[in-house]
């Protein structure tokens, strides 16, 4: 499969959230700076950039068979962490989907911080993640799909 196809599957998909996702700009608090906050805007920006795209720069050849490794791995994490909430599960799939697969960027987002104090970060446009070394040693870890290098500093 073509990224190109694939991108227009996603798009396609995602039509149904639209009017679930507010594109107005809030004013960003000290409060807002949580883990869940910060993955919920990357996520939003990402939901945006998709649909306001017509086609990916690049039109590579996906493997399918690592698509759907993919995918079970995401169905698999949401079973353990979101098991009742199909419709986040769903938009959240196609958004790290598109990431890993076409836009080729971290599921995180780069200047995350862990409570641990590690971190995502991007220098000289290569994507680094100082938890990828301990994460993707858990059963199904997305991080072998990720991106970023393994690095224990910044």
């Amino acid at each position: 499969m073509k990224s190109s196809q694939l991108f227009l599957e996603i798009k396609t998909d995602l039509k149904r959230y639209k009017s679930k996702i507010n594109d107005n700009n809030k004013d960003i608090s000290e409060n807002h700076f949580s883990i869940d906050y910060i993955m919920s805007k990357y996520n939003k920006d990402n939901f945006i950039e998709i649909t306001n795209l017509s086609f990916p720069e690049s039109d590579d050849e996906i493997d399918e068979k690592e698509l759907d490794d993919f995918q079970k791995r995401i169905d698999y994490f949401f079973s353990l962490y979101a098991p009742d909430d199909e419709d986040f599960r769903e938009f959240i799939k196609l958004i790290s989907i598109y990431l890993t697969f076409i836009a080729k960027r971290p599921l995180h987002p780069p200047g995350i911080k862990f409570s641990d104090g590690k971190c995502v970060y991007e220098k000289q446009n290569i994507y680094y993640c100082t938890r990828k070394n301990e994460f993707i040693k858990n059963e199904m870890s997305l991080c072998k799909y990720c991106v970023c290098k393994q690095t224990d500093t910044k």
